[in-house]
């Protein structure tokens, strides 16, 4: 697919250009290979300075850009971070809305990979695995010390978790039982052990994982995909992160990871970046896993009711086992 198949986008793109980077122009607009997060292109942006990379995040065309769709709301969280010491996130460029909404970012440099997911043959080297880890926890502790009055619109109420969890119920009770025994369980009993406080609202990316920050050998140059980015408990990022940041939970999934540091690590890490401490950080380990475990089993009956076909969803019932009893397992006082 290229600019063919978005009439008027690469005009309205240039026009909006023409106001902020007097000069430039774009070409050569095609589909973002691996972009899976919304409407996500590619496209060359020459200026007086040569010719660079860019992606383009559009909202779908013919309805309100609304929720994850709403790309002008990600540019907002991008515009307050992006001079943040200790974040690294894309630099918008310019953005528009009217028969197309749209905006434009510079094309970071490398790779955003999830070595547990990574189904391929590719072995990961121990040191560089440590190290991404370890750069994301830090970077991710920096995000949630930024005071959340610096984008315009972040809602600063006391978080529900309690209605979170109501949401992700419904998400889990969407799967099958067979291809995620247990689960059904795990909502009363995350309820049963829910926090009676949690820690104040900061600003939370929502899907924040090493698939979801690029990498140049193990410098990280920027945080992508900020679709569901709000404002709430910081626990709720932080246990998502760390699911993905635990190779036992993955079996069978690509060849094995070594050299991932320890929950222990990661969280200290993450604290030494500024972020406050997290009381009940269990309860989050175990709700990061029920949700990551929801949203699998989810995926995986749309995969065999043939609603959205990935063989790759077939590798995933042992994970899914896995998350489950792990998140029984912490609620039952153990790690």
């Amino acid at each position: 697919m290229g600019s063919q198949d978005f009439p008027g986008l690469e005009d309205a793109i240039n026009e909006a250009l023409s106001k902020d980077e007097p000069g430039s122009a774009v070409s050569s607009v095609e589909v973002l290979e691996g972009g899976h997060s919304g409407i996500t292109l590619a496209a060359k942006k020459a200026d007086t300075d040569g010719v660079a990379g860019v992606v383009i995040k559009v909202a779908p065309p013919g309805r309100p850009p609304r929720g994850r769709h709403d790309v002008l709301r990600q540019a907002h969280i991008l515009d307050a971070l992006v001079d943040v010491d200790g974040l690294v996130v894309p630099r918008v460029l310019t953005r528009g809305s009217g028969e197309w909404t749209f905006y434009v970012m510079e094309r970071c440099a490398g790779e955003a990979a999830e070595p547990v997911l990574d189904s391929s043959t590719r072995v990961f080297d121990h040191g560089v695995v440590r190290a991404r880890a370890e750069a994301a926890a830090r970077m991710l502790g920096v995000l949630h010390r930024q005071p959340i009055t610096a984008v315009a619109g972040a809602d600063s109420e006391t978080p529900n978790i309690e209605a979170e969890l109501t949401r992700w119920a419904k998400v889990a009770a969407a799967a099958y039982e067979d291809d995620a025994p247990g689960i059904s369980a795990l909502p009363d009993a995350l309820r049963a052990t829910m926090p009676s406080t949690v820690e104040a609202p900061v600003l939370v990316h929502g899907d924040y994982r090493l698939g979801n920050v690029l990498f140049d050998g193990v410098t990280p140059t920027g945080i992508i995909d900020w679709e569901i980015w709000t404002a709430t408990t910081p626990g709720v990022d932080i246990g998502w992160f760390l699911a993905f940041c635990d190779p036992n939970l993955f079996p069978g999934v690509g060849a094995p990871v070594e050299g991932m540091p320890t929950a222990d690590e990661l969280l200290a890490t993450y604290y030494s970046a500024g972020a406050f401490r997290i009381a009940d950080i269990d309860w989050f380990h175990a709700f990061g896993r029920f949700k990551l475990a929801a949203v699998m089993a989810h995926n995986l009956r749309r995969h065999r009711e043939g609603r959205h076909v990935d063989p790759f969803q077939e590798q995933l019932p042992s994970t899914i086992a896995a998350l489950i009893n792990s998140a029984r397992t912490i609620l039952d006082g153990g790690r």
